[in-house]
Parts: structure tokens; C-alpha cells; sequence
């Protein structure tokens, strides 16, 4: 019994290695601190084989690696300002699916970055649907809707996208994570444009351009932002160095 037992742990650990060692993981990187100044900055991009970021607060960084919105990363100021540019390409054959985890993989190496995932309850907004039902189309590659004007919006949010993932968009504007219940499926071409004056309800707002992300949802959307609260998944940033190692 005990030589079986010996067995399969020795197997188990020998798969947990095998395993290890083939996780695809970056084969040219470039991983230096920006310290330029400069205000402008890149979200990471993950895509054809290759990552590119350009002067880009750590936070920004996390958020691609690991799929979330800078409201559900917990960790040190300097998350938010530190600056790095970042350059990296995937081996031959490795799909762009595989570049959130190798992109991951660089942080721990580079940056000896320590996190964990917790599930915490926290203030979110549900993204529900008005009686009179949604007012954006279900979107059609070959009759794209022109582009709305702003009427004196300072943001706007457009595209094709699914209603999870205009709810991700949402988040930044509305202040906290906003969850997708409205139950629609498929892909809709949203447009709505708002001003970034409050994470309030503003029932007294008097024209498009004064219109905060809650009342512009309403009129131009058929959507709604409710308060509520939830788990979210929360990425605890335990430690991490603010200098990468050298390449």
C-alpha cells in the first residue's frame, strides 16, 4: 500500500512539472520602467503573437493580464503611478488565448508580482433593461449605424459588442462594477454618449450634453444602471517589486 501511495505521488508531482514546463511563455521580452513624464499611455495589446504597451501604469497592465476592471485590483499606490513600456512575442503556434497567462507569467518573473483572486461583496450597479425595452439594434455587419453626434458629451461608448461587455465598459463611468442582467443574448451595436459629472443618478439633467452615464443609458439606450451588491472577484496584489530585473 505505501509503495502505491509512494507511486502516485511521485507520478502526481512529475505531471504538475510536466505540466509547468510546457506553459508557453513569452520568447522576446522587453520589459523597462518609463519614466518620460509623459501623461499619455497605452492599454496593453495582446494580439497576433504580440504584446505591445507604451508608458502604462502597472494597474492597466494587471487588467489585461488578468482579465478584470481597475476597480476589482487591490494593492499598493504605485500601481497607478509607475509607467512601463513592455514588448514581447509568443512562440510560433501559440494562440493569442494563451497570451493572458503568459503575460501573467512575465509579471511574476519580471516583477516577482504575488496575487491572489478573492471573492469579495462590494457596491455594483445591475444593468437591466426598461419596460419599453432596448432601444440599440442587434448588430448587423452589413448596415453599420452611423456615428451619433455627441451633442456636447465628453464621452461616448460605441461599437458592436455583447451586453456583458458593454457592462464592462460601463464600469469605469459608473463608478463600480456593473454586472449584465438584462438577459439579452447576441451582439447589439451600442452608442451612448454622456458627460463624466457624476457617479450619481441625475434625475434633473436638461440637455444631451449634460446627460451623466445613468440618464444617457435611459433615453439613449432603453438601459438602466440599479444599485445592488455582489461578489466580485478582487485580484489581492500581495507584493511585487516596482523595478523589473534587468533584460
Amino acid at each position: 500500500m505505501r509503495l502505491t501511495i509512494s507511486i502516485l505521488t511521485l507520478t502526481a508531482i512529475f505531471l504538475t512539472g510536466a505540466a509547468q514546463a510546457q506553459s508557453p511563455a513569452f520568447e522576446v521580452i522587453s520589459v523597462k520602467a518609463n519614466h518620460s513624464g509623459d501623461g499619455a499611455s497605452s492599454y496593453p495589446r495582446l494580439a497576433n503573437g504580440r504584446l505591445t504597451s507604451q508608458n502604462t501604469p502597472m494597474r492597466l497592465i494587471l487588467e489585461a493580464a488578468y482579465g478584470l476592471t481597475a476597480l476589482q485590483i487591490n494593492g499598493p499606490a504605485w500601481l497607478d503611478s509607475d509607467r512601463f513600456d513592455l514588448e514581447a512575442k509568443s512562440p510560433a503556434g501559440v494562440p493569442d488565448t494563451e497570451m493572458k497567462p503568459m503575460l501573467q507569467g512575465l509579471l511574476k518573473d519580471r516583477f516577482q508580482l504575488a496575487a491572489h483572486i478573492e471573492s469579495r461583496e462590494a457596491p455594483v450597479y445591475n444593468l437591466t433593461v426598461l419596460k419599453d425595452g432596448p432601444k440599440c439594434p442587434i448588430f448587423d455587419a452589413a448596415h453599420i449605424p452611423p456615428t451619433p453626434p455627441r451633442n456636447g458629451a465628453d464621452s461616448m461608448i460605441m461599437g458592436p459588442m455583447t451586453m456583458t461587455g458593454l457592462a464592462g465598459n460601463l464600469t469605469s463611468a459608473a463608478g463600480r462594477p456593473v454586472l449584465d442582467k438584462t438577459g439579452l443574448e447576441g451582439r447589439y451595436f451600442c452608442a451612448v454618449a454622456f458627460s463624466r459629472l457624476t457617479t450619481q443618478p441625475n434625475e434633473n439633467a436638461t440637455g444631451p450634453g449634460a446627460l451623466d452615464i445613468f440618464e444617457a443609458l435611459r433615453q439613449q439606450l432603453g438601459l438602466k444602471l440599479e444599485p445592488a451588491r455582489a461578489p466580485i472577484d478582487t485580484l489581492i496584489v500581495d507584493s511585487a517589486n516596482r523595478t523589473p530585473t534587468a533584460n
